[in-house]
């Protein structure tokens, strides 16, 4: 390239690191251990194998997000880094009043392969201390549970996840026309600050999850969502 090219290029990346020296002296970070890394030609999709170099356990992205009520979308670079990053990925649509994450929620479908990311999503919890609520949309359709089926699999679930059934009342299911609507009323009706749902990677995000619903829930709420490699 030309060297007008070239200079461009040294300013911006001079500029970016005084960017991020004035961001590391903000108040609300005093305390906080800070690494600052700056990527040449980074993609957003490689975001994950870099969180991974630096042996990270939780990626935190901001995002406009999508309100299912007023419909505004999530920013394609926070979709890549959701559909590409190994490490689970906390997506905050709007700035949050108090970081309180004590009503969340789990959705997923509580086949048995959805509790490989139920285990990796429970380090999290855990380390919060939160129990949370595990939910089930129950949709009109092929996709319809009956009720003794529906315990039946939450009981497998949690002799996979737990090894035991001290938790089988936390499950709780709600019946809605689709996923994404029932996710958004729930949490509506119970207050819920946190989502976390179960990623199946560059694949749709969960079976269950079909035409990439999981995605959907992604873009369709305001609140905090947590993205969990199955």
């Amino acid at each position: 390239h030309d060297s007008t090219y070239a200079k461009s290029i040294v300013f911006m990346l001079k500029f970016a690191e005084q960017k991020m020296e004035e961001f590391v002296k903000k108040d609300y970070l005093d305390g906080v251990s800070l690494k600052v890394i700056i990527k040449h030609f980074a993609v957003f999709s490689e975001l994950g194998p870099i969180a991974e170099e630096q042996n990270s356990s939780l990626i935190v992205m901001g995002s406009h997000g999508k309100d299912y009520k007023n419909g505004e979308y999530l920013g394609s670079n926070t979709e890549k880094v959701v559909k590409n990053s190994k490490i689970p990925v906390l997506v905050i649509k709007k700035e949050l009043k108090s970081i309180d994450f004590s009503k969340t929620v789990f959705v997923s479908d509580f086949k048995l392969e959805s509790a490989t990311a139920y285990k990796n999503v429970k380090k999290f919890y855990n380390e919060i201390g939160v129990n949370p609520k595990m939910l089930f949309i129950n949709k009109p359709g092929a996709d319809f549970v009956s009720t003794q089926e529906m315990e039946a699999r939450f009981k497998a679930f949690l002799l996979e996840a737990e090894g035991n059934l001290d938790n089988l009342d936390a499950f709780d299911n709600y019946d809605d026309y689709t996923v994404v609507d029932g996710v958004n009323h729930y949490t509506e009706d119970h207050q819920i600050s946190l989502v976390s749902i179960a990623t199946h990677g560059k694949s749709n995000i969960s079976k269950f999850f079909t035409d990439s619903v999981s995605l959907d829930i992604t873009n369709e709420t305001i609140l905090p969502v947590l993205t969990v490699l199955m």
